[in-house]
């Protein structure tokens, strides 16, 4: 039967790349977007400053926003001495200690929230232009990363887990005949062909069903469109007919055919025991030590929930997978709810990202616990890991250069478009690309 829905999907998709060849004088309409005068972008039109949580970033804000202003001014050289200089001083008390390597990146990546102004989205061809003088964290990104390797484990491309119920869920809520979505939908039906996945493809909002218990509605006026992936995902969980959903935006391709979902899973899920640089238990361990090790392998009943990848500039949530659990519900919930933006996604340009991020590293990231840093042990809960970026999502070529993260190479599981506008011309000629890739592999796997 899978066979039979794969050769379906392939003639379809065969067809359709006739009939939707992006051409120079094809371009999906848009909106116009007016000149960028930066000087009327105001720090106090964005972020708050203060929240009813405390949190006080007058200072810090001000000063990267004056030093950002100088790249769209049109001085480089001297903004990013600027900025990187600022960030420095912010992060030299966690730097110049022993370990820290962890709570460093996430103080920068907490406050990257608070800068992430219409600044990006106005003042720059690909909306992540701007991060390039933010990227302080790039160098901590990676030694935190050789030190999360150290508790994933090494499986084939191809495992499956027997009995797993697995989910996709995606929102594509643009015109019939947009090439993202005609792309994205036989990116989508292909893989589940494949490999026997449930899908979850929306088209609109009123498929989005208000969930009532968990106070959730798309259209409530309040939650932007970003947002309505947390809807979406509660409702798919609370069938109950799955044990994981792996979210995809509608710009995320699945790049490698061979490579199972079950196999992400399995990999950040099968150790309970996160990476730090504690030694092996020893006699001579303190009570502080022995103390940090039983918090850092907790209980078997604790499920890994939630994983994600990360760039230079913290949590890209284009794509994560969430585990049907207790604690992934709560999140759902603390997620919506966030009260980090006074309203989230209401007057402002912080969004599901920043209110996700904030909702997981918050807390911990600000008890200072000195035994903890020096050590290493993870800011994120216990229940979240954090997966390479080519098990997870790679980038396209244009973000990847500005973020400093990875682009998309032979090989990775999925490739993600993050910033590139799905009505604009060069944009819609990379989804094209991706697919063109991933069909081309399909069909060498199918010929095999």
């Amino acid at each position: 039967m899978f066979r039979l829905r794969l050769y379906c999907w392939l003639l379809f998709a065969e067809l359709a790349r006739a009939e939707m060849q992006v051409s120079h004088a094809e371009v999906m309409p848009g909106p116009e977007l007016p000149p960028c005068d930066n000087s009327e972008i105001k720090v106090a039109e964005e972020c708050p400053n203060a929240t009813s949580l405390g949190l006080v970033w007058s200072s810090f804000s001000q000063q990267l926003f004056a030093a950002r202003a100088q790249l769209f001014g049109f001085s480089l050289s001297l903004a990013v001495s600027a900025v990187h200089k600022l960030l420095s001083q912010a992060t030299s008390k966690f730097l110049v200690l022993q370990g820290r390597m962890r709570r460093a990146l996430a103080f920068l990546h907490l406050g990257f929230i608070f800068v992430r102004d219409r600044g990006f989205s106005e003042c720059s061809t690909w909306p992540a232009a701007g991060w390039d003088v933010m990227l302080a964290g790039r160098s901590l990104t990676e030694r935190v990363r050789l030190l999360d390797d150290e508790s994933v484990l090494k499986l084939e491309p191809a495992h499956r887990v027997d009995g797993l119920r697995i989910a996709v869920v995606t929102i594509c809520a643009y015109a019939a005949d947009a090439p993202v979505r005609v792309l994205c939908e036989q990116n989508r039906q292909i893989y589940k062909a494949l490999h026997g996945y449930d899908l979850h493809f929306f088209t609109d909002a009123a498929q989005i069903l208000p969930n009532k218990a968990a106070r959730m509605n798309v259209q409530d006026g309040i939650h932007k469109p970003f947002f309505w992936k947390v809807n979406a995902v509660k409702n798919v969980l609370d069938t109950n007919k799955y044990d994981w959903v792996l979210w995809m935006d509608c710009d995320a391709f699945f790049m490698d055919p061979g490579r199972s979902i079950d196999s992400v899973i399995a990999m950040y899920s099968g150790n309970l025991t996160s990476a730090s640089r504690l030694r092996p238990p020893s006699s001579e361990d303190s009570e502080e030590v022995r103390q940090m090790r039983r918090n850092m392998s907790p209980d078997p009943g604790v499920n890994i929930s939630l994983i994600f990848a990360v760039d230079s500039t913290g949590i890209n949530n284009g794509v994560w997978l969430l585990r049907n659990t207790a604690w992934s519900h709560d999140f759902l919930q603390r997620w919506w709810d966030s009260d980090i933006l006074e309203g989230p996604g209401k007057e402002h340009n912080c969004s599901d990202q920043s209110t996700m991020l904030h909702a997981l590293l918050h807390e911990r990231a600000m008890k200072l616990d000195e035994i903890w840093d020096k050590y290493e042990a993870p800011i994120y809960p216990s229940e979240v890991r954090v997966a390479r970026q080519e098990h997870l999502q790679s980038f396209h070529e244009a973000t990847a250069a500005t973020a400093l993260s990875r682009a998309w190479r032979d090989g990775d599981f999925i490739k993600h478009h993050p910033g590139c506008h799905f009505y604009r011309l060069p944009c819609q000629q990379l989804y094209q690309e991706a697919q063109e890739i991933f069909y081309n592999k399909v069909v060498l796997l199918h010929q095999q």
